[in-house]
This record gives structure tokens, sequence and C-alpha cells, in this order.
């Protein structure tokens, strides 16, 4: 056969291939992304407990799980659910593993996963060109990497999780929208991880209503709404649950929502709305700026070139994607924009992922524009974008590896040691900033280190104060101290010389004169 005919032919398999070499395909693909992506963030996860990354959230998640307890709003009954699984498995089969470990090895496994679906749903939207295979590797390992995501599969958080579910939200509608069932099912462990999850349920609701499996009868709908709802219903059934105990109530417990009004408390999220009400211009504009810039570092300034190529080619052959694509980003985009906190930037995690998805079809489109430019030249000619980007990927771990890895990192477990060496037993340590706080509370409730040290320690958190239910929920935590449900004074004033007390900061309702260093603590002496 001449070799324009071998050519021709070869380019004609990689259009229309078997069905069984296009599920082989995608499986290998996916499957190599995952354990890439695994293996890069095995290697650079931190080796405990870490506030690196925004992380300092992981010692409230871990005492909550290893207690079965209620983590802080919206209570994240899934992510708890799956940690605390995940935990027990890991413990049972390497006892001497610390679960601030297991923890973070869990957020890497989760991202992993969702890069071997990206890998499935970029194959899937790129369609038949030259590379096909490479180019969605590429754009899963794009993801991979983008320091967003990076960052949330080395800590013990709730994104990696998060993101996992996002990506498979988007493989069954896109690629599996018959499956009402299944896309239901997603939604709800979604909604179950993170409540943020709901603004990407837009994007989900336009495809199914715009594309061609739209159900003709409404019993099909209607069943999947009713099978979702009612998982959803189950998972946040934990929390009441949990929050009661077996006889006495789980020390890690927001909202101790045993009953209604702490439940709405809880999954409301009301601790947080105030974060919603700086709409200032200079505020809203410093976002805006944070957005742009976070955008641009995910791919670098030449990806976000290709992913503008890449919606481009969306908006001129395929409009209804590109209209999820849009619906998929920017709900995320304007809410990590009004959140007016300092890591609201976290929320852009699925506006990048959508970023990849257009930066690998721009990749596509090159590779489509020089595979019909050959002429004479080698095949490999339309495979040569598919190769750069996965270059591209290569240099990207080697330049960002010593700011993203958290290999050597060792801060919080060094506080947490020498808090450790400085208590006494019978301590009342008065914590504020989150940092400390669950850094306190892993080392009670999680590795159990510092009540080994300190025996009868109680941990209390000034700023909880402020909400009814932490009163009554150390008051049927510590029956016996005097005081305590009423608030610091109280607390202070009814165990005067009963029992040591030690601030973990610096607070304005405490004279600075009754407070003297002790190892990080500060003691009290009135």
């Amino acid at each position: 056969m001449p070799r324009r005919r071998r050519e021709v032919s070869a380019a004609a398999a990689d259009r229309h291939p078997p069905v069984s070499r296009a599920l082989w395909n995608g499986a290998a693909i996916a499957l190599l992304s995952t354990g890439l992506a695994f293996g890069l963030y095995w290697f650079t996860a931190a080796p405990g407990l870490t506030w690196a990354h925004d992380g300092a959230d992981g010692g409230d998640l871990l005492a909550a799980a290893l207690t079965g307890g209620v983590p802080h709003p919206s209570g994240y009954p899934l992510y708890t659910a799956l940690l605390q699984g995940w935990l027990r498995i890991g413990q049972a089969l390497a006892p001497s593993a610390e679960a601030a470990r297991l923890g973070n090895l869990f957020s890497a496994l989760a991202a992993a996963l969702s890069a071997g679906v990206t890998a499935l749903v970029a194959r899937y939207l790129i369609g038949p060109v030259p590379g096909r295979q490479a180019i969605a590797l590429a754009t899963a390992l794009l993801w991979t990497v983008s320091p967003l995501q990076w960052s949330q599969a080395l800590i013990t958080e709730v994104y990696a999780l998060h993101m996992l579910l996002a990506a498979l939200l988007a493989w069954t509608v896109l690629t599996q929208s018959r499956g009402l069932l299944l896309v239901a099912a997603v939604m709800a462990l979604g909604l179950a991880n993170h409540l943020t999850f709901a603004l990407l349920l837009p994007a989900a609701g336009y495809w199914l209503w715009r594309g061609s499996a739209h159900p003709r009868t409404a019993q099909p709908v209607a069943l999947a709404l009713v099978s979702g709802l009612s998982l959803l219903v189950l998972l946040y059934a934990r929390i009441p649950v949990a929050a009661a105990g077996e006889g006495s109530p789980p020390p890690v417990n927001w909202g101790y929502a045993d009953g209604w009004e702490g439940f709405w408390w809880l999954v409301s999220g009301a601790a947080y709305r105030g974060y919603l009400a700086d709409l200032s211009g200079a505020g809203v504009a410093a976002r805006i700026g944070g957005w742009a810039q976070t955008l641009t570092g995910q791919y670098t300034v030449v990806g976000l070139a290709l992913a503008g190529l890449g919606l481009m080619l969306w908006d001129r052959r395929r409009p209804a994607l590109r209209t999820f694509g849009l619906l998929w980003a920017l709900p995320v985009s304007a809410y990590a924009v009004a959140y007016s906190t300092w890591d609201s930037r976290i929320y852009l995690l699925p506006a990048t992922w959508m970023l990849a998805l257009w930066l690998g079809s721009g990749l596509s489109v090159l590779a489509a524009w020089l595979w019909d430019r050959r002429d004479g030249r080698a095949l490999w000619a339309g495979y040569a974008p598919a190769v750069i980007a996965l270059v591209a990927v290569a240099t990207l771990v080697a330049t960002r590896l010593p700011e993203m890895s958290l290999r050597q990192d060792d801060e919080a477990r060094a506080y947490l040691a020498d808090v450790v060496a400085t208590l006494e037993p019978e301590s009342i340590v008065v914590s504020g900033a989150d940092a400390e706080t669950f850094a306190l509370w892993y080392g009670a409730w999680g590795s159990g280190v510092l009540l080994e040290k300190a025996p009868g320690a109680m941990l209390v958190n000034y700023a909880l104060y402020q909400f009814p239910w932490y009163g009554r929920l150390l008051g049927d935590l510590y029956p016996a101290t005097p005081g305590v449900s009423a608030g610091l004074d109280a607390l202070l004033a009814e165990n005067d010389g009963r029992r040591p007390v030690y601030f973990t900061e610096l607070l304005d309702v405490v004279p600075r004169e009754t407070l003297s260093p002790a190892g990080p603590l500060w003691r009290y002496t009135p």
C-alpha cells in the first residue's frame, strides 16, 4: 500500500475506532492520568498536620472524623463519613500511620481520581483529532499541576473530593446524560460534600434540558428527583445523629445540631453570612483582581490564550457547549468575588477546571490545523501541540515543586509538640484563631498526644462563646467545671487558683499584665 493511503487509513481508524478499542483507550488514558497524578501528590503531600495551602481546617476535620463528630459549617456529612471510613481502614492496615498523613493522602487520592475523570471528559469533548489521547492526557495533567488543585491535593480538606464530584457531574451530564438516576446521585453527593456544588447545577440542568437526551415524559425526571433528594436527606441525617452522640456528645460538635435550630445554623452557614456583606467598590475590585490573577496563574498566559482559543471553538461550532461552560464557570466566579475572605479564591476550582477543558480544546484546534497543512511532512506533525503540552507539564512540575511541595512542612506539628511539652494536667486552654484551635483539637481528639501528656485538659474556643449552642456543648462535655457554659469571664473567675489556665494568643478582653509567656502559649496569672 502506498504511504499516502496508509496515512489516510490510519487517520480514518483514529476517527472511527472500534467500540472496544475506544473504551480501552479511554480507560487507559484515565488510569494513566490518575496514576501520574497520585504519584505526584503522594510525593509532595504533607507528612502530618499542616497549616499550609489554607489547610488550617484539617485538624477540625480529622478530629471530627475520629470522634464521630460534626466539623465546621456546613457539616460536610459525605466528606466526614468517607474520611472516617478511610482513617479506620488506613489505621487497621498501617497502625503506625499518623491520622493526619492518612487524611492528606485521602485528598491526594480524590484529586488524582479527578484527573482521571478529567481525561475522560477531555477525550470526549476533543473528538477525533490527531493526538487525541495525548491531548486528553495533557489536559488532565495540566489540571493536575495547576496550583489551586495541586495545593488542595496535599492537605486534609474537602475540596479535592469537591472537584472529583464536580468532574463526575460533568462526565455524567455530558457523556452519560441518559442515566438521570446517575446524574441525580452525583448531584446529591456533591451537595452533601460542599454546598457551593449548587453553583454547578444551572450548567448541568441546562445541558440536560438542551441536549438530545431530554426526557419525553415526566416520570424519569420525577424518579431521579425523588432518588436524589432521598439520598441527600439520608446523608445529611448523619449530622443530628452524630451530634446527639451515644450517651454524651462528641467533643467536635459544631452547632450541637441534635435539634432543628442547631442543624439549620450549621447547614445554612449562618456563621459565615457576614462574609457576603462586603460589596464595597474597593473590596469587590480587589477580589476581581485576585480572580484574574488566580485564573491566569493556573496555566500561564500561554495556557490562558489556548483556553480562549478553545472557547472560541465551542462558540463557533458547539454553542450549546459554550453556554454550558459559561454557566459552569461564571456562577462560581461571581461567588468567589462576592465572598469576602482572604482564601475565597479556593471557590474558583471549578472555573479553573473548565479552563483546562477549554485549553485542551485549544490544543485540538492547533493539532487539526497542523494535520491539515502537513503536506508531505511526517505523520507526527499534528501531534506536536500535545507533545509540547506534555513537555510544558514537566516544566511546570519542576518550576512549581519548591513552592507546592509540603514534604518538609512541619510548622503545625512543631507547634502542637511545643504545646504538649508546655501544658500541665487539668489545664484550661483558651484559643481564638482557627489554626491554633484546630491543631489543639487534633492533638486532643485526633492523635491523642495532648491528653496523654496533660490528662484532664479542657479546650475552650473564645470566639465560639458568641453562639448559644457552644455554651451548652461545653456544659455537657465538662459538667464538673464551674462557669464553663456561662462565658470566658465566668470560667476564669470560677476556676481562679483551681486549674492552670493558658491562652494561645493575646486577647483584648484579658489584661496584658495577667499573661506571661510559656512556650508557644501565655500563662494566665490573675
